[in-house]
């Protein structure tokens, strides 16, 4: 299996399929998942020509599980690193959830010209948390908190309070297995490192750097999404963003990368062919 060593020695796993030739997009997966989570976009990219890069973050799935690093700043290193390992180049970035968050704050650190675009998927920016001047942030100081005592003490009953109508959505029928391998994802992450990464993206501020990005941008996200209210992340996330299309997957949850595959992908790949083009064009593309 292929390891890289980030910057600070931690060895982190990623996997590639394509042709080195074809326009890589790159996936951050979401909080307390791993890279298998794209499993269901993979098949349709490779199809229309492109090539794929995923990643587990340190601390999850086949990745070292370092006592540090949790942090957005290391975490957007950690993706630059990968890049730089592979040297990919003319990227179409997407990261979802805490993904989104990694993305935005990776684009403000490394200005190294290798993001053509970049794909926040159900995101978690701007800004969550509550404070005097983000008023309408969705979690309160104490809500963070308490969400934090539940997990220390039985992150069975925080997964168990986001059923599978919530999480894929009440219109799209997705099987049990599905809903099981997902949930079982969060009982495999190491505890600290699920509220290590919980926090850091609950209390990232990333309002101006949104401002800041001038890269072709894509939001995704359903509108029956309850993790990350599309209101209060989504619209406002598009709103700063100076180039930047929404795509609004109708009674879609979270999970809209698995519930509604087909329509994700063709959202994924009409963005790529909005971007520049390679010298060699792609021969192939998914009707929407």
């Amino acid at each position: 299996m292929p390891f890289f060593e980030a910057s600070d020695g931690t060895r982190l796993f990623y996997a590639e399929a394509g042709r080195t030739d074809d326009r890589p997009f790159v996936f951050a997966h979401a909080w307390g998942l791993a890279s298998g989570m794209w499993n269901y976009q993979i098949p349709d990219l490779l199809a229309a020509g492109m090539r794929c890069v995923v990643f587990d973050r340190r601390g999850h799935g086949r990745s070292d599980v370092p006592g540090r690093g949790y942090d957005l700043d290391r975490l957007a290193d950690d993706l630059a690193d990968l890049l730089d390992h592979l040297d990919l180049r003319d990227i179409v970035l997407v990261g979802h959830s805490l993904g989104a968050a990694e993305a935005v704050r990776y684009l403000s650190r490394h200005q190294d010209g290798r993001v053509a675009g970049v794909v926040l998927s159900a995101p978690t920016t701007p800004f969550l948390l509550r404070t005097d001047d983000n008023p309408d942030g969705p979690v309160e100081a104490s809500d963070f908190a308490g969400l934090q005592e539940v997990m220390r003490r039985d992150i069975g009953v925080f997964v168990e309070g986001t059923s599978h109508d919530d999480y894929f959505g009440p219109a799209y029928e997705v099987s049990g297995g599905l809903g099981d391998w997902t949930r079982r994802q969060f009982f495999e992450s190491p505890l600290q490192v699920l509220l290590s990464t919980n926090e850091a993206f609950i209390t990232a501020d990333q309002r101006q750097e949104l401002k800041n990005i001038q890269q072709p941008a894509l939001v995704i996200q359903g509108d029956a999404d309850r993790s990350a209210p599309i209101e209060l992340t989504g619209r406002r996330t598009h709103a700063l963003l100076p180039h930047a299309s929404l795509a609004v997957l109708q009674d879609a949850g979270h999970g809209l990368y698995m519930s509604d595959p087909g329509r994700y992908n063709a959202e994924l790949l009409h963005f790529a062919d909005t971007l520049p083009a390679k010298a060699t064009p792609w021969p192939y593309s998914l009707s929407r």
